[in-house]
């Protein structure tokens, strides 16, 4: 994914997604995914930013943010995610002897990185919202890709525990979101 967006406007939501290098299944049980709400909170603690919108799919995540004037800007966000989530993710990973995971992340660090472990795909993609249209396509498109096909994760929006549709369909979810009235 294509960063395409390199400008930064504090006050702004932006839709971003990354993901994991090769498409490796990492963020497939809680204990993973939790990790992606730490930074959420973080975010949220840090520097005022607010959750509007998130799945966290096995291998990539998708989030509706909007970034005040305390916050980085996007890249630096992204690269602070990534840095934090490979760290506790090598750990876990570590913890679990998933060696052949580890093997793989190791032999991307060295052929093609400076670090032990190389686990996110380098670019990122990042779009600011300019619409209550394209906020709402976004936030479908996030809520509907569990369900989607490819996917097959889960039968209807509301049944994927990690994103926001039972926030924005039921009133509350796994995390607690900013809801956009829609």
């Amino acid at each position: 994914m294509a960063t395409r967006n390199k400008i930064f406007l504090s006050g702004e939501v932006y839709f971003l997604t990354f993901t994991i290098l090769d498409w490796k299944p990492i963020f497939t049980s809680d204990k993973y995914a939790n990790l992606i709400y730490k930074w959420f909170d973080y975010m949220k603690e840090n520097y005022n930013n607010k959750i509007h919108g998130y799945a966290i799919m096995p291998n990539h995540v998708h989030v509706l943010l909007k970034a005040t004037d305390k916050s980085p800007q996007v890249p630096k966000l992204i690269q602070n995610a990534k840095r934090f989530l490979a760290y506790e993710i090598v750990k876990y990973l570590e913890e679990e002897g998933k060696k052949e995971l580890l093997a793989h992340f190791q032999e991307k660090a060295r052929t093609n990185y400076r670090a032990k472990h190389k686990l996110f795909k380098q670019n990122y993609d990042s779009l600011i919202i300019q619409s209550r249209k394209f906020f709402l396509e976004k936030l479908n498109y996030i809520h509907k890709n569990p369900c989607s096909p490819k996917w097959n994760l889960a039968e209807r929006v509301v049944d994927y525990k990690h994103s926001s549709a039972s926030n924005y369909i039921l009133g509350s979810g796994v995390y607690d979101v900013d809801v956009l009235e829609i």
